[in-house]
Order: C-alpha cells, then sequence, then structure tokens
C-alpha cells in the first residue's frame, strides 16, 4: 500500500481528536457527579448550538457556569468547563484574536461573538469549528466518563458477546 500526505481534513480531525481526549481524560479526575454533569452537557452540546445558535449557547453556558463559593472553595461546574473548553479549543486552533482567558475567565469566545467587528462569515466558521469539536468532546464523554442515567455504570462495560453478531443457521 502506498502511503498517501495526510489530507488538510484529517490532520484537523486528528488535532479536534487529541485535544478532546485530553479534555476528558482531565474529566476524568473529578468526582463521580461531576464528570455525569459534563458527559451530559458535552452530549447536549450541539443539539444546543444547532436550535439556539453558538452566541445563545455560549451565553447561557456562561449564566449556568458562574463560580460559586461554597464552605469557602470556588466551586466550578461543567458548563463552566465546557465554556472554556470550546474557548480554548477556538483560541488556540481557529483564531488567535479570540482572547484565551481561561487561567482568569473562560468567556474570550463569547467575549469576541459579541464584539461589533466580528462578521457574519467568522461567525459561521466558530459555529462550525464548535459543531465539529463537539462532536469529538460528545462521544468521548459517552464512551469515558460516567452515565447519568445508570448509577452502577462505569464506561466499557458491555461485553464482547453484547457486540458481537449472532452466528449460525436458521
Amino acid at each position: 500500500m502506498i502511503d498517501q500526505p495526510a489530507t488538510q481534513r484529517q490532520t484537523i480531525e486528528q488535532k479536534r481528536g487529541r485535544e478532546a481526549w485530553q479534555i476528558i481524560k482531565d474529566m476524568k479526575k473529578l468526582s463521580e457527579k461531576d464528570q455525569k454533569e459534563y458527559r451530559s452537557r458535552a452530549r447536549g452540546l450541539n443539539a444546543m448550538i444547532q436550535v439556539n445558535s453558538l452566541g445563545q449557547t455560549l451565553g447561557f453556558l456562561k449564566a449556568k457556569g458562574k463560580n460559586k463559593i461554597d464552605q469557602g472553595k470556588r466551586v466550578i461546574n461543567a458548563h463552566y468547563y465546557l465554556l472554556g473548553h470550546l474557548t480554548h479549543w477556538i483560541h488556540s486552533h481557529f483564531d488567535t484574536s479570540i482572547v484565551d482567558k481561561t487561567r482568569e475567565k473562560n468567556d474570550g469566545l463569547l467575549d469576541w461573538v459579541l464584539e461589533e467587528t466580528t462578521s457574519s462569515a467568522d461567525y459561521r466558521r466558530a459555529t462550525t469549528e464548535c459543531l465539529a469539536f463537539g462532536l469529538w468532546l460528545a462521544r468521548f464523554a459517552e464512551a469515558e466518563l460516567k452515565d447519568p442515567e445508570d448509577p452502577s455504570s462505569t464506561p466499557d462495560t458491555t461485553s464482547a458477546q453484547e457486540t458481537t453478531p449472532q452466528q449460525g443457521g436458521a
């Protein structure tokens, strides 16, 4: 077989996958409750963007992701993480004019979307890129993080017999 050079699409897909995989590995370090919440939010991200638009979705994530102080400790939730992950991805791999403020506040992408200088073409490109990145996040979160619907679930519990088609005659 002849080795062919990677296409531009292959390499960007690989970058999306690599970044999403690293995010999910980091999310696995959180509590079970936080993993379940992030999994749920990541799985619904693309539908939310498609129904409400990127700007509205980012606004929702910011509103729900406000830092709270509980017993003197800062509490970060899944909405906050997801907004930061989208901001970081777009900043690093799409448009470096988006200020990556993930260490202080994580809403640089929202700020960029709301700027008057952001063109509708750039907004559409950012939406498309968030949707593509969201697919990777959703799939890896689904595979690796705790399922909120099944309290006994752990990832990779499917046995080989359940996934192998039955063979035999009629």
